[in-house]
């Protein structure tokens, strides 16, 4: 049972199996008086002190046995990650040893931590706010440097305190409002509706920027998914094995050897991106290949860059020009590739007219560097470069965002058209809303389904 403040809990913060080091962490009120009981230190130094290590065993209370050699950190309340007494146990990593000591803490009054337990203390006495413990998730799973630095720059707080302004501002303009309504015989000043709406209107401009930075933010933390298209036999499996540095792909010169859509991780500089392999695009020879073909159009959907691969030395082909009109019906940025440059060329030069093309050979790798410039500038064009202003938001984070914007939307609209009382009841769902992203205005339910990505020990 959930009880922050009362309950003191524990749990490892390090992965399983053996090492030369586990940790082991507790939090909660009884901390530093449980330790005593079962920890006995070296030194004539003073426990707990506030950013101390000490170093000494751990004792089985039961019969005085040493159990392990141990170093103890502590972080009084409430100078601490979680805002409450705080001991780490850094112990030897024999899963023996660490079970020894957990079985320990919890007949000595502790109990087992729940999952991501640490991190919602923290949050709930007033550590960090929501977008910083988003980030906190983001950091835990992030799998390249990139997304790392991204998770680094939203606990810097500046999102935080980007949300903490657009608040501000709508409480002020909120509470002129209703005390405009509430209190006309105390002679408030009447509200400047001109005025109002030019105010919220810049609001609205600035949350969008925000929104699509966190847009921008979300694609960054999964990967950048970038889709390659073509018919069969041009090259796009030989294209994504190099890309990868890697036979990832099966390549053959049987037109339709790719069924499926393959999907892999790698950089571009910095960048996370998720190549996709897709099947070949043509009239289905078999059920199978159809449903190949199907999950093409949903990567196609998914992407943010489209890469049209094309066979150099092969005349250009009705399904060459199917392709073609098919990256420039996606409203998205792509990029036509010409490969096979090795071989003598059979293509029409002309053939890609404005949009970005550039000739490569997949199997020497001739030309690659181009084609990653090309890649990287869109990125940097579509601002999907900038790690600094992108937002870290979770599912319910980016719904309240979503609802504040809408709401914000009817209220800049409605000025001038509504009642002014139905106008507040706009404001009051925007603030609301706002308050839910950092955590200000959240219930348990929701708090219970950001907590349980977190790992025990988090």
């Amino acid at each position: 049972m959930y009880k922050p403040g009362v309950d003191t809990i524990a749990a490892v913060s390090t992965p399983p199996g053996r090492a030369a080091l586990s940790l082991i962490r507790l939090s909660g009120p009884e901390s530093f008086n449980i330790l005593k009981k079962i920890f006995k230190k070296g030194g004539k130094k003073a426990f707990p002190l506030p950013y101390s290590a000490y170093y000494g065993s751990v004792i089985d209370p039961s019969d005085d046995t040493v159990v392990d050699k141990v170093v103890l950190t502590t972080f009084v309340a409430p100078n601490s990650f979680t805002g409450e007494n705080i001991v780490e146990i850094s112990c030897h990593g024999n899963p023996i040893i660490v079970s020894k000591i957990l079985a320990i803490l919890f007949k000595n009054g502790v109990r087992p931590a729940e999952a991501g337990e640490f991190t919602r203390r923290a949050f709930i006495n007033g550590k960090m706010d929501l977008l910083e413990v988003e980030a906190t998730s983001q950091l835990l799973s992030a799998s390249t440097l990139s997304q790392a630095r991204l998770a680094l720059n939203q606990l810097d707080g500046l999102p935080s305190r980007q949300v903490a302004g657009f608040h501000e501002k709508l409480i002020n303009h909120l509470v002129q409002l209703e005390a405009s309504l509430n209190f006309p015989e105390d002679a408030i000043e009447a509200i400047d509706e001109h005025k109002l709406a030019r105010e919220l209107k810049i609001i609205r401009d600035e949350l969008r920027i925000f929104a699509d930075n966190a847009k921008n933010g979300g694609i960054v933390a999964g990967g950048l998914k970038v889709a390659l298209l073509g018919r069969p036999n041009s090259g796009k499996s030989s294209l994504m094995n190099y890309m990868l540095g890697k036979d990832r792909a099966i390549v053959t010169d049987v037109a339709g050897t790719t069924r499926d859509t393959l999907e892999e991780s790698m950089q571009i500089g910095s960048i996370p991106i998720k190549i996709i392999d897709t099947a070949g695009l043509r009239d289905p020879g078999d059920k199978v290949e159809a449903i190949g073909i199907e999950r093409t159009q949903k990567a196609i959907d998914e992407a943010v860059v489209l890469v049209g691969v094309f066979d150099g030395s092969q005349p250009v082909t009705v399904e060459d020009e199917e392709v073609l009109a098919r990256l420039k019906a996606q409203n998205k940025p792509f990029i036509c590739v010409r490969n096979k440059i090795d071989l003598i060329q059979k293509f029409d030069q002309e053939f890609f007219g404005d949009a970005v093309g550039v000739g490569i050979s997949a199997l020497t790798g001739t030309g690659l560097a181009g084609f990653i410039d090309e890649l990287k500038q869109i990125l940097d064009k579509n601002g999907l470069s900038d790690l600094e202003s992108m937002v870290l938001l979770g599912a319910q984070q980016q719904n309240s965002l979503d609802k504040a914007l809408a709401a914000l939307d009817r209220a800049c609209e409605g000025i001038g058209h509504i009642y002014q009382d139905m106008l507040a009841i706009e404001l009051e769902e925007v603030v609301r809303e706002l308050g839910r992203i950092t955590g200000e205005t959240v219930d348990v339910n929701t708090l219970d389904l950001i907590f349980e990505r977190f790992c025990i020990g988090k």
